[in-house]
């Protein structure tokens, strides 16, 4: 192989012409490098060094015309199409060490991506005066990239990435084969050549969170193990499905602004190459020309919820009447997915079954179907019949939840009969309807499941634990330490120590669980088993649920200072774990909780949903598999719920961004947060949760630790502790 050593990198001052600074480059194949058919191990990754030239790095100036070997270019106009650039531009240019300077362009290195990870490159060596590496991530297997991003996706919050650029196009060709290092003869030589075969650029961090300098050929090896585990499936798919259409039916009730789901859903379409036609009431945010990237087209259609009668039949209509041809449709609303899925069947579009949805979407008819003993009711004086029938009556405490209902409003946990009236007061009929379930109360640990179907096969399965509610603190739970039981008043749910919350809204969901290996493969088995009794055979479905007689239970940690689950030190009973399924969610986790799953396990629940809607089997498969050695880290997803006194305040917030006041508040516990957000704003007015029956979020966390769950545990309880918001 030729030595690259004696070629640099520039960057040149569009006005004068002037170099302003100078740095050699050099591409060295690694560990991962060579020939590979392999569609399991797709890629070869190449190491680019840059190192400035020593004066520079020696910190003696601003830039090369301080120096004797101050030069200066003449490279001619820049142009964009046909307008000229800026003459101040500031311009990269390729020196070899024949004496030959041509400036890199868009054209020459294959894509403005991969241009601006140059400049990226040369910037972060000018400024720090140290040599910076970089990844070239190079397809050495032919096929079309199942999803643009793949490499961005995968490496989310490894501890050795400063940044990853994105080269490859949606539903690119990458030919594969050997990679020529040397005798490319394109106008920047080699390096366009490398950088027309990479689907992705990666620039190494140079040093750690502290600031200490990290050595880069450390770095560089623990980076390959990485990329090794985490692209080490068949991303390179062997067929090229025509480009396809799906419409998505309720665009999205939440406006990204407020933390909606739109740039997870609308951004996984724009990586897999879907165009997306947008339906939904006149005026929705994504008819926005904000938005128009997001979308091919936005098509009127007016919904109600629940849907009215005809809901069916206007979706046909429109469907035939907008003049784009579409190829499937998709909706993530629970109460639309039955009239969707028959709308589905009379276009021939793909679905799944209608009927299955029936029940999986309303919570009376799931409780039977799971064999509990459930009841239905529509008021409070039938409740108490119920409650109080020699034939009907139901142990204590037993749940009463509204059988359409979302982000657990009107779910109450009753201990008494004189309870079931203010239970069934709490639900708000205006949006929930009349209808409720009885049922039983089951108190084992409460676990998220989630899970990829494709023709009935588990694609993918995880589960995450959700830590106790707040209408959960009045149960005891054992110390660890001495067998008395912590202060009930928010210890265990991790709010406050004031709160005056009382509901099952979410505080804190963990991933992954920390169950015994037999009681997770309990979940699987069962909820698996469940899904397809039910009906269902492809998609990705969200399933809430608890193990009943579990060998655990969460107790408090005094030494640690947390809140967990711990084996049992003498069960109560007998019996073995059973899977206690509580919902069916046809669907990804609502909220952010798909992205905890993203970064965690490096799957993406908005891409499988859209490739189930179309059907596009193959990357459905091989986007839905995990990292190979599991979950990078521990995470925990902490929610700030909506609380306030009632009696004091509007219910005005009145505080600024509470996120970006927390960390630059507190940059040490920035540095464990994955993602994040502030769903608020300042003079906006939030319902209350037990006076106007809404229950909501100001923010949430998602807090991880490459340490221990432990850590992780404590960083969520330290973040909780640390929001700073009021009300007016």
């Amino acid at each position: 192989m030729a030595t690259t050593a004696g070629q640099k990198l520039l960057l040149v001052d569009g006005k004068t012409g002037q170099v302003t600074f100078e740095a050699s480059w050099k591409a060295a194949p690694n560990a991962t490098f060579g020939q590979s058919g392999d569609p399991h191990e797709p890629f070869v990754s190449l190491d680019l060094l840059l190192e400035p030239g020593k004066q520079q790095a020696n910190g003696n100036g601003n830039g090369l015309h301080h120096h004797h070997h101050q030069v200066q270019l003449n490279l001619g106009p820049r142009t964009h199409g046909t307008q000229a650039a800026p003459a101040n531009d500031e311009r990269l240019v390729v020196s070899t060490p024949y004496g030959e300077s041509v400036e890199a362009t868009r054209t020459s290195v294959g894509s403005s991506e991969a241009l601006q990870f140059l400049e990226d490159l040369l910037k972060a060596a000018q400024s720090t005066r140290r040599a910076q590496l970089a990844k070239l991530i190079i397809p050495s297997t032919a096929g079309y990239i199942a999803r643009s991003d793949i490499v961005s996706l995968r490496l989310k919050d490894s501890e050795h990435v400063e940044s990853v650029a994105t080269f490859a196009a949606p539903r690119q060709y990458f030919a594969g084969g050997d990679v020529i290092v040397e005798g490319a003869d394109e106008c920047c030589g080699w390096l366009s050549h490398l950088l027309r075969r990479s689907a992705a650029g990666i620039i190494l961090r140079d040093h750690d969170d502290t600031g200490v300098k990290i050595n880069l050929q450390k770095a560089s090896i623990a980076l390959d193990a990485q990329l090794h585990d985490r692209l080490s499936f068949p991303w390179l798919t062997r067929s090229l499905h025509p480009r396809r259409t799906l419409a998505i039916i309720e665009a999205g009730r939440c406006h990204p602004r407020y933390g909606g789901t739109g740039p997870s859903v609308y951004g996984a379409a724009k990586a897999l190459g879907i165009d997306i036609v947008a339906m939904d009431n006149v005026g929705h945010w994504m008819d926005d020309p904000e938005f128009r990237d997001w979308r091919m087209a936005f098509v009127p259609l007016a919904l109600h919820d629940p849907p009215q009668e005809d809901f069916e039949d206007r979706i046909v209509a429109t469907v035939r009447s907008c003049g784009i041809p579409i190829d499937g449709l998709l909706t993530l609303c629970e109460s639309y997915m039955n009239p969707v899925a028959r709308a589905c069947q009379r276009l021939g579009f793909p679905t799944e079954n209608p009927a299955p949805y029936l029940i999986a979407t309303n919570k009376y008819e799931t409780s039977v179907f799971e064999g509990h003993q459930a009841h239905l009711a529509n008021s409070a004086d039938e409740a108490v019949a119920i409650a109080s029938s020699n034939d009907g009556g139901m142990p204590y405490p037993l749940i009463i939840k509204p059988c359409n209902g979302w982000s657990s409003e009107g779910v109450s946990l009753v201990h008494h009969k004189s309870e079931i009236r203010a239970a069934v007061d709490s639900i708000d009929i205006s949006r929930h309807g009349t209808e409720f379930v009885m049922e039983p109360y089951c108190a084992g640990p409460e676990v998220d499941v989630n899970l990829v179907m494709l023709d009935g096969e588990l694609l993918f399965f995880e589960v995450c634990d959700d830590m106790p509610k707040t209408a959960e603190d009045e149960d005891d739970f054992d110390d660890e330490e001495d067998g008395t039981t912590i202060d009930r008043h928010g210890h265990v749910s991790g709010a406050r120590s004031d709160s005056s919350l009382n509901t099952f809204i979410e505080m804190c969901s963990v991933f992954p669980s920390s169950l015994p290996r037999r009681e997770i493969e309990i979940l699987r088995d069962s909820f698996h088993a469940s899904l397809l009794r039910l009906g269902f055979r492809t998609g990705m479905f969200h399933l809430e649920g608890r193990i009943q007689n579990s060998t655990t239970e969460y107790a408090y940690d005094h030494q640690r200072g947390v809140v967990d689950l711990r084996i049992k030190s003498s069960p109560e009973r007998d019996e073995a774990p059973q899977a206690w399924l509580i919902e069916i969610n046809p669907r990804p986790p609502g909220m952010k909780g798909s992205l905890v799953i993203e970064s965690t396990w490096g799957v993406d629940y908005w891409a499988t949903t859209l490739l189930s809607a179309l059907r596009d089997d193959e990357r459905l498969r091989a986007l839905s598999q995990p990292f190979a050695s599991g979950p990078q880290y521990t995470c925990a997803m902490v929610f700030i719920p909506t609380e306030y006194d009632a009696d004091r305040c509007e219910g005005i917030f009145d505080s600024d961004d509470i996120v970006a006041e927390l960390f630059a508040r507190r940059p040490d516990l920035a540095r464990h947060v994955s993602r994040s957000g502030c769903l608020v704003h300042r003079g906006q007015k939030i319902p209350h949760p037990a006076r106007d029956g809404y229950n909501s979020f100001l923010a949430w966390f998602n807090v991880f630790s490459r340490t221990s769950r432990t850590e992780t545990l404590r960083l969520a309880a330290e973040i909780r502790k640390e929001v700073r918001y009021q009300f007016r």
